[in-house]
């Protein structure tokens, strides 16, 4: 047996265990997918195809077999990770912690934009949601309230929350949210959004040259005047500043969270 049939047996079991009711033979393509994907790494369908552990006629037949298989509408990938989130946010919920949330977006060259959720356990990052979008494109407005909705459903009922985030195109939408829902946030803020200090507007950049620390409770982001607090530290060896958007007064601990 191959390496990558050895990893879709184990694959299989954890989707057997997870979704019980799903088709076995949409089961077991999928688990050679990603058995495929874990020997190869590189998303791309022509390299994946070379490693296929399918009987076909020929080789140039594996590809159109990816190609079905990321087809079938029985492989929504929301409903499809699901449980596994689910377990793996209880576990971050144990014991009381905090559960740490990361939001960020990447672009893949200039034809997919991805927008993601993980949680942070040690020095990793776990994906529990995303969303994804032809095209180098902003997805935050839409995609951030759509992805903290879906992980929400999934956490154990009074978990608390911190979410990060990195230069990522923060939203009015997304701070909307996290002040209904009472979520605890640190954004790192890019230096071209609107801030009012109480005493004028400016661009977020300019608060921070010439400054090692500075913090800023009670100021508003955005032409729609969102309110929040801002800490500012600039780190040795750092080219830029670190901005944080916060939901606590800000300190150099809560900057550094």
């Amino acid at each position: 047996m191959g390496t990558v049939q050895k990893l879709a047996e184990k694959v299989k079991e954890g989707l057997q265990a997870a979704h019980p009711t799903l088709r076995k033979t949409v089961i077991n393509k999928l688990a050679l997918a990603v058995g495929a994907m874990l020997e190869v790494q590189p998303p791309n369908t022509s390299e994946l195809a070379t490693v296929l552990p399918v009987p076909t006629e020929r080789q140039d037949m594996r590809e159109p077999w990816w190609r079905r298989l990321l087809k079938n509408p029985l492989l929504e990938s929301a409903a499809m990770l699901e449980p596994f989130a689910r377990t793996v946010l209880e576990a971050a919920a144990r014991n009381g912690q905090t559960v740490m949330l990361s939001l960020d977006q990447t672009d893949l060259g200039d034809r997919f934009a991805v927008l993601r959720l993980a949680v942070q356990v040690g020095d990793r990052s776990l994906p529990v949601a995303w969303q994804g979008e032809a095209g180098a494109a902003n997805i935050g407005c839409a995609g951030q309230p759509v992805l903290l909705d879906r992980v929400r459903a999934g956490l154990p009922p009074g978990a608390t929350v911190l979410l990060l985030g990195d230069r990522f195109y923060p939203s009015a939408e997304l701070f909307a949210w996290l002040q209904w829902y009472g979520g605890q946030y640190r954004l790192r803020l890019t230096g071209n959004l609107t801030v009012d200090t109480g005493v004028g507007e400016a661009p977020t950049g300019a608060l921070a040259p010439g400054v090692c620390e500075r913090y800023l409770p009670n100021v508003r982001l955005f032409t729609r005047g969102v309110p929040t607090h801002l800490g500012i530290r600039q780190e040795a060896g750092h080219a830029a500043p670190w901005m944080i958007a916060m939901d606590c007064l800000p300190t150099r601990a809560a900057v550094l969270d």
